[in-house]
């Protein structure tokens, strides 16, 4: 089904048939780009991570789709990505907004070989994909209180991660810098006042968040850990996968009814925060904002 005339038949016999650019070959290529931006700190770790496994993606979409692992990025059709989304829902188990972040990727890739000429039309016309926004969950000061007290003595493992997690809720430290929080980023001023001054991993937008009693208490109980000491963090903190995974065992231990993790004390420090009369713009600062969009958000009155 391709067209053959005597131009193409001889270019093909002299070899000088220009190969078609493949879309797998060309998503790559963009991937190398977003290699040196995440080198230049302009995207963030996760962000270049969701790129390259796009990609892999799309080459196991056309495996087992057409039984090849990549496809000329001129036959790439309309149909063929909504193929290819019902593939991320159905295959890789993408929820509906995982799955919009990555056709948003092929469609950046489609646009680029649209401007160098590599393709005549966007197959990309006409559709539109929306993200959904849940509800955010949120602790309130009675379930805070309840899993502050917990006596977790006798589980070491799970008081640790209760204890960076009670640690964001009076902090709004997201995940990655709560990891990366040295005591460099604990300053004094000139008042006597303490303060966390960090600049966030994810947009570089610095968070100022004054120390509370709480947070204190919980530095100085682990001045002492063996990690602490050996990589100069404040808290000994694991990894964001094991973390949320017990803190759903915490969860059960406090019966609190709802979905514990990372990012949910985020939430509450903002809304705790909102609920004490603190105004939104400061909180927007804390938080590490540039839009206070983003903040109303994170925020919600109780």
């Amino acid at each position: 089904n391709k067209l053959v005339n005597p131009a193409i038949l001889k270019a093909h016999y002299l070899g000088t048939m220009e190969k078609p650019k493949m879309m797998c070959e060309v998503f790559r290529e963009a991937n190398e780009k977003r290699k040196e931006e995440l080198d230049r700190g302009d995207i963030v770790k996760p962000t270049y991570q969701r790129w390259t496994r796009c990609a892999d993606y799309l080459e196991d979409f056309f495996q087992l789709q057409y039984n090849v692992p990549d496809l000329p990025i001129k036959e790439v059709t309309s149909g063929m990505l909504d193929d290819f989304e019902h593939f991320l829902r159905m295959k890789k188990g993408c929820a509906n907004n995982a799955a919009v972040r990555y056709l948003r990727c092929v469609k950046n890739v489609l646009q680029y070989a649209l401007a160098h000429k590599w393709i005549s039309h966007d197959p990309f016309i006409g559709k539109k994909y929306q993200r959904t926004y849940s509800e955010r969950q949120f602790l309130t000061e009675a379930e805070l209180k309840v899993i502050m007290e917990l006596d977790l003595k006798e589980l070491p493992r799970l008081e640790i991660v209760r204890d960076t997690f009670v640690f964001c809720c009076f902090t709004g430290l997201a995940f990655c810098d709560m990891m990366a929080l040295t005591y460099d980023n604990i300053q004094d001023d000139d008042k006597g006042n303490t303060w966390i001054r960090k600049a966030r991993a994810k947009t570089g937008e610095m968070c100022i968040v004054p120390m509370l009693e709480v947070p204190r208490q919980l530095i100085l109980k682990y001045a002492g850990h063996p990690v602490v000491k050996e990589k100069g963090v404040v808290m000994p903190v694991i990894t964001n996968q094991k973390m949320n995974a017990y803190l759903k065992e915490i969860a059960d231990l406090a019966r609190v009814e709802k979905h514990l993790t990372t990012h949910l004390a985020r939430h509450t420090f903002a809304t705790l925060s909102l609920s004490n009369h603190v105004p939104i713009e400061s909180i927007s600062k804390m938080l590490g904002h540039s839009d206070i969009r983003t903040t109303q958000i994170y925020a919600k009155t109780q």
